[in-house]
C-alpha cells in the first residue's frame, strides 16, 4: 500500500492485516517499482498524491516495466477524466476517497484472486532479461545457457536488485527441502558465473562474505566491455 497520509494508511493496513492479509506500507513512491518487481506482492492500493511522486506515473512505470501486479488506485482524485487517466496508465480498479472499507476490502480481495492466475512477471535489469514461465534468461536477446540450479540462482538474485541475499535463502530456493552441502551453493554459483561470462562480462554474482551473494549489472564502458 502507498498512502501518505497517516490516519488513512493506518486504518487501512490495521483493517487489512485483521482480515488474514499481509500488509506493507509505503508513504513514498521512490521505492514502489522495485518492490512490484521483487516478486513479493500479489497487488498495489497506489494513492495518486504523493509527496515525493505522482502515482499515475508510477503505474505507467510498472507497467512499462512488463510487470503484471494488479493495481488499485485509491485517490482525492474521482473525477470522469482522473478515472479514465488513472485506467489508461494501466491500473485494474479505481476507487475513490472518502471511501467504505467493505467495498476496499471486496475490491483487494477480487485483485488478489486475478493475481492468481497471471503468469510471473519478466524479471528486466538493463540488459538482462529472465522469463520465469518458460525458464528462459537473455542477455541483450542473446540466451544464456543455464542449468536448472543455475536457473533459479539467477532468477532469486535479480529479484533482491542488487540486495544480497542469505545463503540459506538460496539453498532453500534452489534446492527446497532436499538436504545438501553448504559448499553445493558455492558450485551454483561458479557454474552461474561461467554461463554469465559466455555472453557478458558485467553481469557480477559477488559473495559476501559469512551473508550470501548477490547480482551486480556494471555500466556499460566500465570494466569489462562486452565479451
Amino acid at each position: 500500500m502507498v498512502e501518505d497520509d497517516v490516519g488513512i494508511g493506518r486504518f487501512i493496513s490495521h483493517g487489512l492485516r485483521a482480515r488474514g492479509l499481509s500488509v506493507q506500507w509505503e508513504r513514498v513512491g521512490s521505492r514502489v517499482q522495485n518492490l512490484a518487481a521483487s516478486g513479493r506482492f500479489n497487488a498495489i492500493i497506489l494513492d495518486l498524491l504523493l509527496p515525493d511522486s505522482d502515482g499515475l506515473d508510477l503505474c505507467r512505470a510498472i507497467r512499462k516495466a512488463e510487470l503484471g501486479i494488479p493495481i488499485l488506485v485509491l485517490t482525492a482524485r474521482t473525477g470522469l477524466d482522473d478515472r479514465l487517466d488513472g485506467f489508461s496508465a494501466g491500473a485494474d480498479d479505481y476507487l475513490g476517497k472518502p471511501f467504505a472499507f467493505l467495498e476496499l476490502v471486496a475490491r483487494v480481495k477480487a485483485l488478489l484472486a486475478r493475481d492468481q492466475l497471471r503468469k510471473p512477471d519478466p524479471v528486466v535489469i538493463g540488459p538482462l532479461r529472465i522469463d520465469a514461465d518458460v525458464d528462459v534468461a537473455t542477455w541483450d536477446g542473446r540466451t544464456i545457457e543455464l542449468g536448472g540450479r543455475s536457473f533459479a540462482m539467477l532468477l532469486a538474485l535479480a529479484r533482491a536488485r542488487g540486495g544480497v541475499i542469505s545463503r540459506d535463502e538460496l539453498l532453500d530456493e534452489i534446492w527446497g527441502e532436499s538436504i545438501v552441502t553448504d559448499n553445493a551453493l558455492d558450485a551454483c554459483a561458479s557454474a552461474l558465473r561461467r554461463s554469465l561470462s559466455a555472453v557478458t562480462n558485467r553481469a557480477i554474482v559477488a559473495a559476501k562474505r559469512r551473508e550470501g551473494y548477490s547480482l551486480h549489472i556494471a555500466d556499460a564502458g566500465t570494466d569489462g566491455g562486452e565479451s
